[in-house]
């Protein structure tokens, strides 16, 4: 019998319901997350947390010491510098410095934590769990439980502008009870909380909830859309427009489930292997037998197949079409495949070692730029942001400040201060949730005297993170400016 899996958008309530499962149903698997570039796994076993990996940037052992406060900037550039030089594990360097100011497991527990919760900020992004038996070397030697994680995830991560968009798109939604029941020793709400998760069940719309809500509205939203993942509350009508589905027979049918599984399943396995192994042929193959083995799977996995079927199916079929075409066209050509062979030849793991050493060089240039732009040493900040965005070109933080850079060496200029929102812009694409590139952005278009659009930038900025006292001090002056204006308007008119 197939196990348990699952896929859907990371900023879905779907998500919780998954991470609730995997809980409950003690389940044994593998998460994949990604969005864009950005690519994480985790790791459960018994319905418990027990290991992760990603490659993002705020998700490394360093950065989270960093950004919880544990080691210091100095600490945290030499630090870097010692890992790039002598290829250690950046927990191995801080403890030999003495720099590790909690137990080296404690820290390992922290990294993990973060990576999890993090996984609730990672907008635009999908996931997919399957359940499967994992391999002894990813298991770490500790496990965290699933639902206070879940809940710190949802409650201190999941963006501001998904939670008001639930919101609105909800708003005349009336909830019910869910099928789950509320279990205080999993996790504990607070008493206005658990009034909020009563008022939902009581033939209330969800607008009509949270404008009775003793609480922000953002912080009432995120409840109730945990409510919703975890089974407590539904929507009453849900049921019968399921109904209706199923008796149409216009959406997936059990059959479609399985395929679209089945194909998610194919995909993580070819992303897994080497062109070769896609095609079950050794590296001696020849032309005829490789292409032999591609048409197999073109004609199985070929788009124009699935013409008729839901876009979740065509898209997953697509995206297999689209690596063993990429694999057929290298091989059968001279050229091309005698550069995959010496990629092979020279590992893969070199490779990757080779782009971890760009990572760590981008953000001990970034770090060195940060250090640099406090004492206001523009030109040599603009050029460690430079030679940061050069090595880690994913980065969003590394393109606003490279940005911001632009500007403050030449605050005057519009060919400066349009180069420089260039660069902010293509920052906060990258990382939407990055507050000092909405704070950059805000004060260029202040500038620019376009006080509307920079006010907007200040409050996302702020909204982002409440700890950013640059942005609050931009608002509270538009605000003093305005009341200034219509004293001066009132006086005049007297």
């Amino acid at each position: 019998m197939a196990g348990f899996s699952s896929s859907g958008h990371i900023n879905n309530p779907q998500l919780v319901a998954v991470l609730r499962n995997i809980a409950t149903m003690k389940l044994e698997g593998i998460m994949r997350v990604e969005a864009g570039k950005f690519k994480k796994e985790l790791y459960f076993k018994n319905g418990l947390l027990v290991g992760g990996r990603s490659n993002i940037l705020k998700e490394t052992f360093g950065r989270v010491l960093f950004e919880n406060g544990l080691i210091s900037q100095p600490d945290y550039e030499d630090s870097l510098k010692e890992v790039l030089e002598k290829k250690k594990r950046h927990g191995a360097v801080l403890q030999e410095r003495g720099l590790l100011p909690i137990n080296i497991n404690d820290a390992l527990k922290l990294q993990l934590r973060m990576r999890f919760v993090y996984t609730f900020s990672m907008s635009d992004g999908a996931f997919h769990f399957r359940e499967t038996a994992l391999p002894e070397n990813i298991v770490s030697q500790f496990s965290m439980s699933l639902f206070n994680l879940i809940i710190e995830g949802v409650k201190m991560h999941l963006p501001k502008n998904v939670l008001l968009e639930f919101a609105s798109k909800n708003a005349e939604t009336t909830y019910g009870k869910g099928k789950e029941q509320y279990d205080p020793t999993l996790f504990s709400l607070s008493q206005t909380e658990l009034n909020l998760l009563l008022k939902m069940t009581s033939d209330r719309t969800l607008g009509q909830v949270l404008a009775g809500a003793q609480m922000k509205q953002e912080e009432a939203a995120s409840l109730v859309y945990l409510f919703m993942g975890m089974g407590f509350i539904e929507d009453k009508k849900q049921k019968e427009t399921e109904a209706a589905m199923e008796e149409e027979k216009v959406k997936f049918n059990e059959a479609h489930r399985k395929l679209i599984e089945e194909f998610k399943d194919k995909l993580d396995e070819l992303k897994e292997k080497n062109y070769y192994e896609c095609f079950h042929v050794n590296q001696q193959a020849n032309s005829a037998a490789i292409k032999k083995a591609y048409f197999v799977l073109a004609k199985q996995y070929h788009p124009d197949h699935f013409f008729d079927y839901p876009p979740e199916i065509k898209e997953a079929a697509s995206d297999i079409f689209t690596i063993v075409t990429t694999a057929y066209e290298t091989l059968t050509n001279d050229d091309e495949r005698k550069k995959y062979d010496e990629y092979l030849k020279s590992g893969k793991k070199q490779i990757e070692n080779n782009e971890a050493d760009k990572i760590v060089k981008a953000e001990l240039q970034f770090q060195k730029g940060q250090i640099l732009m406090k004492t206001n040493n523009l030109k040599e900040a603009y050029e460690n942001f430079k030679w940061a965005v050069e090595l880690n070109s994913t980065e969003g933080e590394y393109f606003s400040y490279l940005g911001w850079s632009i500007f403050r060496l030449d605050p005057n200029s519009e060919e400066a201060r349009a180069k420089a929102l260039e660069y902010i812009k293509r920052g906060l694409q990258l990382n939407k949730e990055h507050d000092s590139g909405y704070y950059f952005l805000g004060r260029i278009l202040k500038v620019k005297g376009e006080e509307q659009k920079a006010l907007e930038a200040f409050k996302t900025a702020y909204a982002k993170n409440q700890q950013n006292i640059d942005a609050l001090r931009e608002i509270r002056a538009f605000e003093l400016s305005q009341k200034g204006q219509k004293g001066v308007f009132k006086k005049f008119f007297k």
